[in-house]
């Protein structure tokens, strides 16, 4: 019998080929793909005549398919993708590359342009969510104006503590305001690294949008605080807006002690004898042990 020596890089290359071929073989209804889903949005959206209204469709896993934005009483589109597909001029989408939501912006908007708009995905399914518009005269107080988005300039705000004892949880809060639309996604670094919610729960990172704002808060909470966790904390929206704090741990154990250990044995002073963590503690030898070393190295040293 004949051994032909086989390398690993044959090896590779004939399970490679074997799984081609397997794949080819099966029908294309058998490789499953991940089917596009919705995400939670606000189905309900007010604005004021002259304004503009956003009506945001967040949804992950689209691949390449396409967002549909249309009005529910008619049966032509407004947008697909990125296109506008309507001699309207009020109308246009505005979505930031790798960002989940597609936002339709109807620009100066009147009180015809009230009513129930649909966001479809182009899929044999029918997946389509319902968001309605609700158009108030500019002098209506209802909603309070307060809450109008355009008086709401984009921005990132980063709030918590500058100081805090060890073991103690690091609380950090960024809200992000977008321009026309919520952004997309906050991510948080320290000291340059990203940080993500761990599986062990003692590093978490909750969302929450408040589409009425255009605001998505970030809340980072470090369970139980480290040595290792003081350092230049950063948040940083999806239209690069970012803010920082620098964040203390105070070691509150090693400063009790010094204080604890400032007089003991009745008044004496602790003095710190050694650069290094543990005591270092020279004992004067008896005057006897020490004649007895002389005489035992003289004696050494005249031993030829």
């Amino acid at each position: 019998m004949v051994v032909l020596p086989v390398s690993g890089n044959f090896l590779a290359s004939t399970a490679l080929g074997l799984a081609l071929m397997i794949l080819s073989a099966l029908p294309s209804d058998a490789i499953r793909y991940l089917r596009p889903m919705f995400n939670d949005m606000e189905s309900n959206v007010t604005a004021y005549v002259g304004d503009s209204a956003v009506l945001e469709c967040s949804v992950r896993n689209l691949g390449t398919k396409s967002v549909i934005w249309k009005r529910k009483s008619e049966k032509h589109a407004l947008t697909i993708g990125d296109f506008v597909f309507t001699s309207d001029n009020s109308y246009s989408v505005e979505h930031a590359d790798r960002s989940q939501i597609w936002a339709l912006v109807i620009k100066n908007v009147q009180k015809e342009h009230a009513g129930d708009y649909e966001c479809q995905i182009s899929t044999k399914e029918d997946l389509n969510r319902t968001v309605s518009l609700t158009v108030l005269d500019a002098n209506s107080q209802t909603p309070a104006p307060t809450l109008r988005p355009q008086a709401l300039l984009p921005a990132v705000k980063l709030g918590g503590a500058d100081f805090v004892e060890k073991g103690n949880p690091i609380t950090l809060s960024c809200n992000a305001t977008g321009k026309v639309m919520t952004p997309d996604d906050i991510d948080w670094f320290k000291d340059g690294i990203k940080i993500k919610n761990s599986a062990s729960n003692t590093i978490q990172i909750t969302k929450h949008r408040m589409p009425v704002t255009r605001t998505l808060v970030s809340t980072l909470r470090i369970k139980h605080s480290n040595m290792s966790d003081a350092g230049t904390y950063i948040c940083r929206s999806t239209d690069l807006k970012v803010k920082g704090i620098y964040v203390s741990v105070l070691n509150s154990e090693s400063t009790q002690i010094k204080r604890d250990g400032e007089k003991i044995n009745g008044g004496s002073e602790l003095r710190k004898t050694s650069d290094f963590s543990g005591q270092c503690t020279i004992q004067v030898l008896p005057l006897h042990v020490l004649l007895f070393f002389y005489c035992v190295a003289y004696v050494m040293s005249n031993v030829h």
